[in-house]
């Protein structure tokens, strides 16, 4: 199963403050753990939101609302990072996402942890069935035109 660790943005990340080198090194040692058990899969860390955009939808079928950064805040905390898990368990996924280090050193970090919803190909090709036979059925409908 996979699962993704969504690491919270700090006012410090958001200023473009990096963590102490100490907190550095903690957090790259534990990715490198994650990584020689076989569970990262991948991990990234995002600029800050004021080189960034945020868009809406206000209007079913309407074009986008953009706005360019800086985003989030208190009440609206935007995404610094990413790790991406492979996990036999919820309880594996669980016990990596709680030895992470303070991502920022400050007492500012949160983070949260989500399943990725997997597709499985039988499902999506059950799906298109019907649109499938649809198509088929107007195609041979305009072929004898």
């Amino acid at each position: 199963m996979r699962y993704m660790i969504l690491i919270k943005a700090s006012a410090r990340f958001e200023a473009g403050i990096g963590p102490e080198r100490e907190q550095a090194a903690a957090f790259a040692d534990y990715s490198r753990r994650m990584k020689e058990a076989g569970v990262l899969v991948e991990a990234a860390t995002l600029l800050p939101s004021a080189g960034g955009m945020r868009m809406s939808f206000p209007r079913a079928g309407g074009p986008p609302a953009m706005i360019s950064g800086p985003s989030g805040g208190a009440d609206d905390p935007v995404v610094a990072g990413y790790m991406l898990l492979e996990a036999a368990s919820e309880q594996e996924a669980y016990a990596w996402a709680a030895r992470m280090p303070d991502p920022y050193g400050f007492g500012e970090g949160g983070i949260e942890l989500r399943r990725l919803r997997e597709t499985d190909a039988a499902e999506e090709t059950a799906d298109l069935r019907p649109l499938e036979s649809e198509l088929r059925h107007q195609l041979a409908a305009l072929k004898k035109r």
